[in-house]
C-alpha cells in the first residue's frame, strides 16, 4: 500500500489533499516530497495533508513538512493546511518550533472548507 493516497476536492478553490498512511520516515519521505513537487509542477497551489492515518512521524518527517510548505508558500500563491493531526505529532511539531507556521484543522472536510 502506498503511503499517499491523492485527490481532488472542487469547492471554492481546487484543492488537491494527500491522505497519508502509516509512519513517514527516512524510508518513506521522499514519497510525499516528490509527490508534492509533482502537484505543484502541475499546477496545484492549494494543498491538504490529511495526518488522519500518520501513526507516528520522525525528525526527517517534519523536515518534510518544512520543505513542502516553502514549495507551496514560496510564491505567495499557494497554501498548504494540515488535517486530522494527532495529539503526539502536534506535541512534536511544538517541541519542533514549527506549529505556529503551520494551519491545523480537525477534519479534512474542514482544511478544504477554509480555503
Amino acid at each position: 500500500m502506498s503511503l499517499i493516497q491523492i485527490s481532488q476536492s472542487q469547492g471554492q478553490t481546487p484543492v488537491t489533499i494527500f491522505e497519508i498512511r502509516g509512519r513517514v520516515n527516512l524510508g518513506n519521505y521522499k514519497e510525499i516530497e516528490q509527490a508534492a513537487q509533482q502537484a505543484y509542477e502541475n499546477g496545484a497551489r492549494n494543498l491538504v495533508l490529511d495526518f488522519s492515518g500518520v501513526e507516528s512521524l520522525t525528525s526527517i518527517g517534519i523536515r518534510t513538512l518544512i520543505t513542502v510548505h516553502k514549495m507551496f508558500t514560496k510564491d505567495g500563491q499557494g497554501r498548504l493546511k494540515l488535517a486530522g493531526v494527532i495529539r503526539p505529532i502536534r506535541d512534536m511539531f511544538d517541541m519542533a518550533g514549527v506549529a505556529p507556521f503551520l494551519e491545523m484543522h480537525n477534519t479534512t472536510a474542514e482544511a478544504v472548507a477554509a480555503f
